[in-house]
């Protein structure tokens, strides 16, 4: 017989949870997302999907990019991400922060956030598109041990501003963002 798979978006969902090794969560509300390139992993929310290519794309063990989503139209939220591995991690730091900043559209420092493994830089701005404000957080993941780096993007708004239980919290956002950034984790190299 086989296993019955949580009732959660992303093992309801055929293509995300082939990205996906186990049912078990993490920690609550997570699963853990075992890249195949062997470089990294991350936390997955248990209601995010990824809709397969273009969306994912991923080049041998060098390079991957997921975007990825958790929406709800009854609760009235839209939780985007995206993240991009690559092989150069700190050692491209300048040209890496220039293309993730020309992504979103952003022209400010950045801060570096220190890791018992990794380097962030984290940055985060706001934008009104047609009267819906969305809230970015954003950075840039360099591992210590190793030329690796993870470009990360967070995004959170409503899906419909005018309705009365639009309340995102943009400090909880951002804590949501840096524990998502925080809890990425490199592979020595071999």
């Amino acid at each position: 017989m086989e296993k019955e798979l949580p009732n959660t978006a992303a093992f309801q969902d055929e293509f995300t949870s082939s990205l996906l090794d186990s049912t078990e969560e993490v920690e609550e509300g997570h699963y853990l997302l075992e890249s195949d390139t062997g470089g990294y992993s991350m936390l997955w929310p248990k209601n995010a999907v990824t809709d397969g290519p273009p969306f994912y794309q991923r080049t041998k063990d060098s390079f991957e990019k997921i975007q990825f989503y958790d929406r709800n139209e009854k609760e009235n939220y839209d939780f985007s991400f995206s993240t991009t591995y690559s092989t150069y991690g700190e050692s491209v730091i300048d040209s890496s922060l220039s293309i993730l900043s020309d992504s979103v559209r952003y022209d400010g420092e950045y801060e570096k956030i220190e890791t018992d493994k990794t380097l962030i830089y984290f940055a985060k701005s706001e934008k009104t598109f047609e009267e819906e404000k969305a809230y970015f957080y954003f950075g840039y993941i360099a591992s210590k041990e190793g030329q690796k780096g993870l470009e990360y993007i967070y995004s959170a708004e409503c899906m419909d501003s005018s309705k009365s239980n639009c309340n995102i919290d943009i400090k909880k956002e951002e804590e949501k963002a840096l524990h998502y950034m925080k809890s990425v984790k490199f592979n020595k190299d071999e």
